[in-house]
């Protein structure tokens, strides 16, 4: 009588398919970043057709700034209370003239730091008047430079004006 063998098992096989999974999960997991980026492109960054020149001496702390387009048009742009506070429902106002307006909407966004997507979309109140609210977020510094970049969505594209102005925390 021959003395038995143990049976020879393959234990690389489970851990091989293991580690197949794991690596077509995380290939699954970058193409639907992928495609959610690709997705949200357009909306994070709008093809624009023309960008107003920014006024330096603008301070809409002060009152409403007002901007020209080289292609024709204007928009002026205020931010209420004046005093601009921060987490604080903003009431924003833009008049257009010599513009064709589809829609229009106001983009916060940090000048030195990144504030995340910050939009407000804005409604029409009269011919060429559009109203609407937006809060700005609560920062770390006590002092922060923000852009607003006035989206004014024509039928040649979008037209953008920008406005700086800065928070202040007590």
């Amino acid at each position: 009588m021959k003395p038995m063998q143990p049976a020879v098992t393959d234990i690389s096989s489970p851990r091989r398919t293991t580690a197949l999974l794991w690596a077509v999960a995380g290939l699954l997991l970058v193409a639907v970043v992928a495609v959610a980026l690709y997705k949200a492109w357009p909306l994070l960054n709008p093809m624009l057709v023309e960008v107003a020149p920014l006024d330096p001496s603008c301070d809409l702390r002060a009152g409403p700034c007002a901007t020209r387009f080289a292609g024709g048009g204007s928009v002026r742009f205020a931010i209420e209370p004046q005093s601009i506070p921060v987490v604080t429902p903003l009431r924003l106002v833009v008049e257009t003239s010599g513009l064709d307006v589809r829609a229009v909407e106001v983009d916060f966004a940090g000048v030195d730091m990144n504030m995340g997507y910050n939009r407000a979309a804005l409604e029409p109140a009269g011919p060429g008047v559009y109203t609407g609210q937006g809060t700005l977020p609560v920062c770390v510094r006590a002092r922060m430079e923000w852009e607003a970049r006035v989206l004014v969505h024509t039928a040649e594209g979008i037209l953008a004006a920008p406005f700086r102005f800065e928070t202040r925390r007590d």
